[in-house]
């Protein structure tokens, strides 16, 4: 239980640090403000450190708690018939929580511009928010915040791990 409990904290840093850096950089940019390949080098010696990735089973690191992640198509906002069913499973949970707010991460893959992918995100934050309005989630309940390609939940370069990164995320917040 110690175990884990350590496990959860350091995965709660690196998302803090991670949150913090500036638009057009990476995750490691404010470490030394150094290139993407510089960041890349400092990504991989950070390899022997627990990674985002290892605390999967921790369920408020990966997956923001009892809400599910909305899946999404390559370079697309749209709200496939899965996603819709994962919206549904989402908005009863919100139903039986009326007290607690809702957050929409909206994430993208690793290929594209930052810019484009922050606004993608932004986009399919949006989509996801419109679509539990739809299923009756009150929207003052929801905020949106986009991270573009910044917090992948995949590091690796290669299709499986960019279907997974392109998501919205919620989060629980609890009440206020």
């Amino acid at each position: 239980m110690r175990v884990a409990a350590t496990m959860a904290v350091t995965a709660l840093c690196v998302l803090v640090m991670a949150g913090c850096s500036t638009q057009g950089e990476s995750v490691f940019g404010g470490w030394g403000g150094g290139t993407r390949d510089q960041d890349r080098v400092a990504s991989e010696e950070l390899a022997a450190e627990p990674s985002i990735n290892q605390f999967e089973e921790i369920g408020a690191v990966a997956s923001g708690g009892p809400l599910e992640d909305v899946s999404f198509e390559f370079d697309s906002v749209q709200l496939s018939e899965d996603a819709m069913e994962v919206l549904e499973r989402n908005a009863a949970w919100a139903a039986t929580h009326p007290g607690n707010r809702i957050e929409v991460e909206g994430h993208c893959d690793e290929r594209g511009t930052s810019e484009y992918n922050l606004a993608l995100g932004a986009r399919r934050a949006r989509a996801v928010v419109d679509g539990l309005v739809a299923l009756g989630v009150d929207s003052d309940r929801l905020s949106t915040v986009s991270y573009g390609e910044e917090l992948p939940l995949c590091k690796d370069a290669n299709p499986d791990c960019w279907r997974r990164n392109r998501r919205a995320r919620l989060v629980d917040l609890g009440t206020d």
